[in-house]
């Protein structure tokens, strides 16, 4: 919606500026005289011109140079005015000198701002009451064309300077203003382009704008035909700007995303050149040469980019729809300045230099609708870089952390590996010192408590190398020590742990509690049974859990017995995140059962007590 909004004023601004030669012919005079009648003859310097009678306005026949007129228009006063009259000239090419009654009044030449030769211009003269006669009064208007647009002079208006000034105003800021305005326009974006150029000389389409804008300026060397050797300079000068409108059609392609054809690259300079080598060689006039040369090649040039960017909007490009209306009207108002120039149509105005205006306009809105893309784009790159951040940060967060875990593990590894060396070099060959001597010595008592002594130093020794998911390993290791244990014993040992689940997140505290747990209801069976037969099984429990089940065929145990090492054995079960459960069997003896997630909690269990 808003942008539909938009496009509407839009195209009601560019028809605004598009009409604004018709401006002046929508308005309406009240209060002032109308001078249509005059006579015409050319002006000459002692040589007596037959004066002809012409209704005005009235435009000269083609000329390539310097020419003028001599207009007579006489006006009636019923008395002497009081007050001073002005005389509106509408429109004349380029400058006028203003006689009243034989005293010359004023010189369009003389004023501060630049004529010009490629379009006409207006004119306000105050005719000053004492130089007014009652009756018939004589106004002589020489005018002069440069060469360019052929000679004219609209009919003048006779009035006071309330009904005329608004009207002169206007004429004033078309015809003159407004072309300064165009130039000032056109400087402008020339920097805007290359500032847009210097910072993206990838972009194609930003070198083009720039150079077709700047090819363009020495059509405003007109002007200041006035200046030496601007006049001489003006055909050249003109056919290097027709470079211009080669570059036309490479815009009309680049923005329909079509190739440019290397020929056409090649017309930009090439044309331009052929047209000042042909001025140079041959024996036409520069003027001739221009407009019989260049000036078609120009109006080609601009038809094929109408062409181009009509195809380019059948395909649905949005640039291209938007270039197409303005190089339309700009073709358009070529060929009508050509037929001027040619006196095909009656006239002093050139309509090129109005949609230029438009198409420059239209020029800028496409750098700033490509530059807003742009941003968009970089923004949403911006938004993308953004995340994809966070994304790379946090998996840079998750590897640190990993790899402090990893090497807190290798750590505590190596010192575990270190203890465990010197436990089994140290202490454990110490007790086995002891036991030899008990044996020899014949004390058994001392050699009992040395092997539980050396029996509980390899269950730390060997909870200590346990890794993740290895809890199998431990109590099969655990299940060799008891085992010649027990056999001494004279107790039957039936273990078996294959259908025990996996369990994850076992470290050696764990396994070493696990440990501790099983070889404490071992002992419980022995010394409080007595039992002869001991069953150890690991199995599931349940979906998400596992249990390491040990049955005697002892004592049963009894509700509310039990001392310390019951209690330290629910205490370890629950460091591991499971219970204990002690029960008696039916047909005597008793059971306990130490019930696992299989998950072990990943905390820092306390060391083992």
């Amino acid at each position: 919606m808003r942008r539909g909004a938009a496009l509407v004023l839009a195209c009601l601004g560019l028809l605004l500026l598009a009409g604004a030669p018709l401006w002046p012919r929508l308005a309406t005079f009240e209060g002032g005289q109308r001078l249509v009648h005059a006579l015409v003859a050319p002006a000459g310097e002692g040589v007596a011109m037959p004066w002809q009678p012409v209704q005005l306005p009235h435009t000269w026949p083609p000329h390539l140079g310097d020419a003028e007129r001599r207009y007579r228009l006489q006006f009636e006063l019923s008395e002497a005015p009081r007050e001073a009259l002005y005389l509106f000239l509408p429109l004349l090419s380029q400058s006028a000198v203003v006689a009243l009654n034989g005293a010359e009044l004023a010189d369009t030449g003389n004023r501060s701002l630049p004529t010009g030769i490629t379009s006409g211009v207006t004119a306000l003269v105050r005719l000053p009451a004492d130089r007014l006669l009652p009756g018939t009064n004589t106004l002589d208007v020489r005018v002069a064309a440069a060469g360019v647009v052929r000679g004219h002079l609209a009919p003048p208006h006779l009035g006071s300077a309330e009904a005329l000034t608004p009207h002169y105003r206007l004429q004033l800021f078309l015809l003159e203003h407004l072309r300064l305005m165009v130039l000032a326009g056109q400087l402008l974006l020339v920097v805007a382009l290359l500032v847009v150029w210097l910072y993206r000389p990838a972009e194609p389409l930003f070198g083009w704008l720039l150079l077709m804008q700047a090819l363009s300026l020495p059509l405003y060397a007109g002007l200041r035909a006035d200046l030496p050797g601007v006049q001489e300079a003006l055909p050249y000068l003109l056919m290097v700007s027709t470079a211009s409108t080669f570059i036309l059609p490479i815009i009309a392609l680049l923005v329909s995303g079509m190739p440019v054809p290397r020929a056409l690259r090649a017309c930009v300079p090439a044309v331009p050149a052929l047209g000042i080598a042909l001025a140079l060689l041959a024996p036409l006039p520069a003027r001739q040469v221009m407009l019989a040369f260049s000036v078609p090649a120009a109006l080609a040039a601009v038809w094929a980019a109408v062409l181009v960017a009509a195809m380019g909007a059948l395909r649905g490009v949005r640039e291209a729809q938007l270039l197409l209306a303005p190089l339309l009207l700009f073709a358009l108002a070529l060929l009508h300045d050509v037929a001027l120039v040619a006196g095909w149509l009656d006239g002093a105005i050139l309509l090129g230099a109005y949609y230029r205006l438009v198409l420059m306009i239209v020029i800028a809105v496409l750098l700033m609708r490509r530059m807003g893309l742009s941003l968009m784009r970089l923004d949403g790159a911006n938004a993308r870089l953004r995340e994809r951040l966070a994304e790379r940060e946090a998996q840079l967060a998750r590897l640190h952390a990993e790899e402090r875990r990893e090497a807190a593990e290798r750590v505590r590894s190596q010192e575990r590996q270190r203890l465990t060396v010197d436990l089994h070099d140290g202490v454990s060959g110490h007790l086995a010192s002891i036991i030899a001597l008990a044996e020899r010595e014949g004390a058994p008592a001392i050699e009992r408590s040395a092997r539980e002594a050396l029996d509980d130093l390899r269950a730390v020794i060997h909870s200590l190398d346990i890794g993740d998911r290895e809890l199998a390993v431990a109590l099969a290791g655990l299940r060799e020590r008891s085992a010649r244990q027990l056999k001494r014993l004279g107790v039957e040992l039936d273990w078996s742990t294959a259908r025990l689940p996996e369990i994850s997140g076992v470290t050696p505290t764990h396994a070493l509690n696990v440990l501790r747990i099983v070889q404490e209801a071992l002992t419980n069976a022995v010394r409080h049974g007595p039992a002869t037969r001991i069953a150890v099984r690991g199995e599931a429990h349940g979906a998400a859990q596992a249990a390491i089940v040990v049955e005697n065929d002892g004592a049963p145990f009894t509700a509310g017995g039990g001392g310390a090492g019951l209690e330290n054995m629910r205490r370890r079960a629950r460091l591991l995140g499971g219970a204990m459960r002690f029960e008696a069997l039916p047909r005597g003896g008793a059971r306990a059962v130490l019930v696992l997630p299989l998950q072990l909690p990943g905390q820092e269990l306390l060391p083992d007590r």
